[in-house]
């Protein structure tokens, strides 16, 4: 099995630029929460693309690791190589559901906040 090395470097720019754009998106609440004098609200966005991060992280240890393994591995080490790969794979799809958690809280905290 190989990997689409163009949808890799596009999957990769996509978290890469969803990374920024929530680090810039909790440095504006950080700002903004100063008008409503309310504090740390601002992590939540951070932590979202922090956990964005360690998700590149073992998306591309998965690609470069398991991927070649896979293509080159005989019957008797196959079935343990998918496991691995769908185990990460897993652990890839909680950690894009908590991004998305933690950024989701942020955002609800802050209209809560700003609305008082």
């Amino acid at each position: 099995m190989r990997a689409d090395l163009p949808a890799e470097l596009i999957f990769m720019l996509a978290i890469l630029l969803t990374i920024a754009s929530l680090c810039l998106y909790g440095l504006i609440i950080r700002r903004l929460l100063k008008l409503v004098k309310a504090r740390y609200l601002w992590i939540f966005p951070m932590a979202g693309g922090f956990l964005l991060l360690v998700l590149v992280v073992v998306h591309f240890y998965r690609v470069l690791f398991y991927f070649p393994m896979l293509s080159t591995a005989g019957p008797a080490d196959l079935f343990e190589l998918v496991i691995g790969s769908l185990q990460l794979t897993r652990v890839e799809s909680f950690l894009l559901l908590g991004a998305g958690v933690f950024s989701l809280i942020g955002g609800l905290w802050y209209y809560l906040v700003s609305s008082r």
